[in-house]
């Protein structure tokens, strides 16, 4: 049994959270007082136990993120492992085997093939901003697509909340205020207004980004079967990549290990954080084709390079909990 900590402990720590703490996504000046500030202690399995004692279920995997259960042995025993040996180094200039093993079982896990390259990064935002400024960089330096500078996203959407992912953003609460900043984006409903777009617009758009087979921001609203199938053909004959947004739905949460494997489709990005560690740690990771890889390679005076990473970029103590 986890031990309760004294009441007054607890009371302490709500009055330190109401002076210094700033929680995402809420009204701050409503926090604390139209409801009972719970302070989680502790998780096992399906349950969280409060400061209190009191245990809930986690009914929303802490946000879609702890598809294992919290305290998994072994995950525990890989993280402890790990601590012992390295936390951290620089992915920048090094290299370690945790994070190429990682790589190739993640690249793997389509049997097609067609997914070759790994860059790690923190969380569901920027493994986004990492394929948003592949996809843009891709199309600068490669001859004949230098003008596609615009992306398309779905209505209703969520990518996440830098400032290239909230351009992305479809829903006003949470994006309306950052229009005009960060990428290009226009926003649709399905195929059929996607079809209607013209041959001049559409020559300008570098990728289209969804999150396969159902939306997860406020609600979970399914996308019609075969759509994502519809999709990939339309982004195929008109060169455009195809984002696909699995930080929710990846790693067996519709069902498959990722949502686009029900209607066979490989993107030419696909993005996933939270259930790649199931929340033990921080990481996410944006996989691409070799066809996306070499148009980056060059002579060192081309100016081809990917110059974007995170201190915490293929972080040993992440990887050791993904490969659990």
């Amino acid at each position: 049994m986890i031990p309760q900590i004294p009441h007054d402990l607890t009371q302490r720590a709500i009055v330190q959270d109401l002076a210094h703490c700033w929680h995402p996504f809420t009204p701050q000046s409503l926090w604390g007082r139209e409801a009972e500030i719970l302070m989680i202690q502790s998780g096992s399995g399906v349950w969280l136990t409060d400061s209190l004692g009191r245990r809930y279920i986690d009914g929303n995997s802490s946000i879609w993120v702890n598809i294992h259960g919290h305290c998994h042995p072994h995950i525990i025993q890989a993280i402890q492992k790990q601590a012992a040996t390295i936390c951290h180094s620089s992915y920048l200039g090094f290299g370690h085997a945790l994070a190429s093993e990682l790589a190739e079982k993640l690249t793997q896990l389509f049997p097609d093939g067609k997914l070759t390259r790994v860059f790690f990064s923190d969380d569901g935002s920027t493994a986004i901003e990492t394929a948003l400024k592949m996809a843009f960089q891709s199309c600068s330096q490669t001859p004949g697509r230098e003008q596609r500078r615009h992306f398309i996203a779905f209505s209703n959407c969520y990518h996440g909340d830098t400032m290239g992912a909230a351009s992305l953003g479809g829903v006003n609460t949470f994006f309306s205020r950052f229009n005009g900043f960060g990428i290009e984006v226009t926003h649709v409903r399905e195929m059929d207004e996607l079809l209607s777009l013209s041959s001049d617009f559409t020559n300008t758009v570098a990728g289209i980004v969804i999150e396969p087979i159902i939306q997860g921001v406020n609600r979970m609203t399914p996308w019609r079967r075969g759509l994502l199938r519809e999709l990939r053909e339309y982004c195929t004959q008109r060169g455009i990549f195809l984002i696909c947004d699995e930080v929710m739905t990846g790693f067996g949460r519709t069902g498959k290990m990722f949502a686009c494997m029900h209607e066979d489709v490989t993107p030419d990005f696909l993005c996933c954080a939270k259930g790649l560690t199931s929340g033990y740690t921080p990481m996410a990771a944006c996989l691409t084709t070799e066809d996306v890889y070499k148009t980056f390679l060059g002579a060192y005076s081309e100016n081809k390079s990917f110059y974007y990473g995170h201190s915490f970029t293929a972080h040993p103590i992440g990887c050791a909990a993904a490969l659990v």
